[in-house]
């Protein structure tokens, strides 16, 4: 019958135990960043399905208001649209309609009216879009983000936009005091014209499950490589 023994040697035994606890900690560490992605997403959605909520008159942390349902009112200021190119529910290409409205309270917010396809991106073409007057609009609240390391840059002079730089295009158009996150109209059940509002998608990355097994499984392994590596079948 073979017999087998268990011989640890220094040096890769002061290697592995370090790695090791490093490799658990990360896996805890993922753990606990599930933890609070489910809670974030839980929160967002209780954010985006509640009733609208006034606008905040100060904002401390954006990531606090993200997809928050509010209500304003004010005047779109159809003067200064700007486009941002985009892909429509079929997958047309077109343009969000990003319009500056104009609060009661003398400030204003960017707000994403929907989207409009390619052949009446010019209001001249669409003469039925454009809100006129008071109005009270539903939305979420979203971040403005930054360029991706590979796509073009806006052009304000032509009316392009890629990005949603909210500080840019308040600057652009002279808006002194804009709201620092943009606002996506909610659907209007009963209005099937353009433009086409709420698409808001909540695409909230939750990869911490999968990272934190990865990281348990590496731990797993070491200790396997570590135990064949020391363990000796004795002769005779």
């Amino acid at each position: 019958m073979n017999s087998y023994s268990f011989k640890p040697r220094l040096w890769p035994t002061l290697m592995t135990i370090p790695l090791l606890v490093c490799l658990l900690l990360l896996g805890n560490w993922q753990v606990e960043r599930l933890d609070w992605k489910l809670d974030l997403i839980e929160k967002i959605k209780q954010r985006a399905t509640s009733a609208p909520a006034s606008l905040p008159m100060a904002v401390d942390d954006l990531d606090d208001l993200e997809y928050l349902h509010v209500t304003v009112n004010g005047t779109f200021d159809h003067d200064h649209e700007m486009t941002m190119y985009s892909v429509g529910p079929n997958g047309e290409p077109g343009y969000d309609l990003y319009t500056p409205l104009i609060l009661n309270s003398g400030a204003s917010i960017i707000v994403n009216r929907g989207w409009v396809p390619e052949p009446i991106k010019n209001q001249s073409d669409r003469p039925d879009t454009l809100d006129l007057g008071n109005v009270t609009v539903e939305g979420l609240l979203r971040k403005p983000w930054k360029k991706l390391w590979y796509g073009p840059e806006n052009d304000p002079e032509n009316n392009m936009w890629f990005y949603g730089d909210v500080d840019g295009m308040a600057e652009y158009n002279a808006l002194d005091r804009n709201f620092p996150m943009f606002l996506y109209a909610d659907k209007i059940d009963t209005d099937n014209s353009f433009p086409v509002a709420g698409r808001t998608e909540f695409n909230i990355v939750n990869n911490h499950l999968d990272y934190a097994l990865t990281w348990y499984g590496l731990a797993i392994v070491l200790i396997g490589i570590y135990l064949i590596a020391h363990i000796r079948k004795k002769d005779g």
